[in-house]
């Protein structure tokens, strides 16, 4: 076990000169002289010539946004906050967010600037016991590369139908439609009769088979859509930082750009506050259970990033003297103000849905693949200038998903580099092309005909309770092993600012207690 006093705690592998005897520590004017008592892997990365640091601050805040703003915020937060009581889920989702959300993101964005390791090394230098937490890290990277890969196959496919004459989920009259099939606000409805929406992905865009049966039949245009989207990802990070640096420019701005036109249309809309209220109205009693509290964790780390190495890495190509405990509490706010404000935009529109159908709002509240792909096409089909608002909303959908992939890819190439040691660096563009090359064929999984059911398996087994073990277990290697007081010593000389005791006991006590308690509620509940 790798406590305090025991002699895995004199790493051989480690980070900084304050794990030297504190009776032995020189005055910091002779910090230039412990180079030969830190160890010689670390050494290595510090005086690594090669090293490459992002061009300046705003790409690195704009890859870190980019990064963390996805699907979580934009279709599962308003998703989940409706269901744990509207304006009361605020609260717990806001607590968790300043207890747990900016102190663990400021933890792992100081170890990566310190350390300059990827997930991959720096874990067996923080204590030879977590080293498979690295790996672990990285695993879960490539799943979720994988099949984030084919939402964005499936967003391209909507994208490129939305430059039909007629959006095709918008009519019955295709091939692929049945007798059964009615447009949503029309005076056509059938009884027992299916949404034009929903024919479109079950028969055209995912081609499902609806008996239930699983079919391994490869669906086309979802291959091609998947390789157009590999071939996206190549080219923006095949030399690493040093390009999609400058991709993030556009695709970490251009969605607010979209949002922002989605809200001011959203808000003119008949029932848009009806649907807004809705939202926020709090359902107090909902507070008086666990479950709320421990959803709302999980969507902080989810929204936020955490857990995944993809924050570590892309902390550990900033320069030394970078303000981490600044860029911790920017990256938070701005991923809290867009949930808020996709929550607005998303009800805003049910609002208008409820209106114009005659259906209650609580039965047109669905989770993300059935918020994206059809409710949120039937509302943009009703409309004035619907192609318009398809385009923009189905391009934003493409953005933040490239966006949320580029920083786990980054994990995956940095860490094949640097395990490497040396002989890969000036090869991204080859070890890019293999990631690619490998992951699509592993891919067409999800883009045969039972690839939503495939992906449903992996996101529900992917997420939730691995975020939270993945977290878990990092707040114990730098409270437990590494020690909370040494993470603010290196704070502090990075920076020249101490971190004050709020950090130091949310790194402490707080980041550990709340993961342990949510996990436990998530494995009570399972059983």
């Amino acid at each position: 076990m790798c406590f305090r006093n025991f002699s895995c705690f004199d790493f051989s592998c480690i980070i900084t000169y304050h794990a030297l005897d504190p009776e032995k520590q020189p005055e910091k004017s002779e910090k230039k002289e412990l180079d030969d008592a830190l160890s010689s892997e670390i050494e290595d990365v510090k005086n690594d010539q090669n090293q490459i640091y992002w061009g300046n601050w705003f790409e690195f805040i704009l890859s870190c946004v980019g990064y963390a703003v996805g699907y979580s915020n934009v279709l599962r937060f308003p998703y989940i906050c409706y269901k744990h009581g509207g304006g009361a889920f605020i609260i717990p989702y806001f607590v968790s967010v300043i207890l747990i959300g900016i102190p663990t993101l400021h933890m792992e964005l100081a170890l990566g600037q310190y350390s300059r390791m990827g997930p991959g090394t720096l874990w067996k230098n923080i204590c030879p016991m977590f080293k498979g937490l690295g790996f672990a890290m990285i695993a879960s990277c490539i799943v979720i590369v994988i099949y984030f890969h084919i939402v964005i196959a499936w967003s391209l496919y909507y994208f490129y139908s939305s430059f039909f004459p007629i959006l095709p989920w918008a009519e019955c009259n295709n091939t692929w439609n049945t007798a059964l099939c009615y447009v949503a606000g029309t005076n056509n409805t059938i009884a027992g009769g299916v949404p034009a929406s929903i024919e479109f992905l079950n028969y055209r865009a995912f081609n499902i088979d609806v008996s239930g049966l699983l079919h391994y039949d490869i669906v086309p245009h979802l291959a091609i859509t998947l390789l157009i989207g590999w071939v996206i990802t190549y080219f923006a990070m095949c030399m690493g930082i040093e390009s999609s640096g400058k991709v993030v420019y556009f695709s970490a701005t251009v969605p607010y750009v979209m949002l922002i036109a989605l809200l001011v249309r959203a808000l003119t809309l008949p029932g848009a506050d009806v649907g807004i209220k809705q939202l926020f109205v709090p359902e107090w009693k909902k507070l008086g259970t666990l479950l709320p509290w421990v959803d709302a964790l999980g969507q902080v780390l989810s929204a936020i990033g955490i857990g995944y190495g993809a924050i570590i890495t892309l902390g550990s190509y900033n320069r030394r003297d970078n303000k981490v405990h600044r860029d911790a509490v920017y990256i938070c706010c701005i991923t809290s103000c867009t949930s808020i404000l996709s929550g607005i935009i998303c009800f805003a529109v049910l609002g208008y849905m409820s209106k114009i159908t005659g259906t209650p709002i609580k039965s047109l509240v669905q989770e993300e693949i059935v918020l994206a792909f059809i409710a949120y096409p039937e509302a943009i089909a009703q409309l004035p200038s619907p192609h318009f608002w398809a385009i923009a909303f189905f391009f934003m959908l493409l953005l933040l998903g490239m966006d949320s992939i580029y920083g786990m890819v980054e994990v995956m190439i940095t860490s094949v580099v640097r395990l490497s040691r040396g002989k890969l660096d000036n090869k991204k563009p080859f070890v890019m092309a293999g990631i690619a090359i490998v992951l699509y064929l592993v891919g067409l999984l999800f883009a045969t005909r039972a690839g939503l059911f495939w992906l449903i398996v992996v996101d529900t087994n992917n997420s939730g309770p691995i975020v939270l073990g993945l977290t878990l277990f990092e707040v114990l290697a730098v409270s437990l092993c590494y020690g909370a007081d040494r993470l603010a010593d290196n704070v502090e000389d990075m920076t020249g600012i101490r971190p004050n005791y709020y950090w130091i006991i949310t790194w402490k006590f707080i980041c550990p207690l709340g993961c342990t308690v949510s996990i436990f509620m998530v494995v009570l509940s399972s059983i």
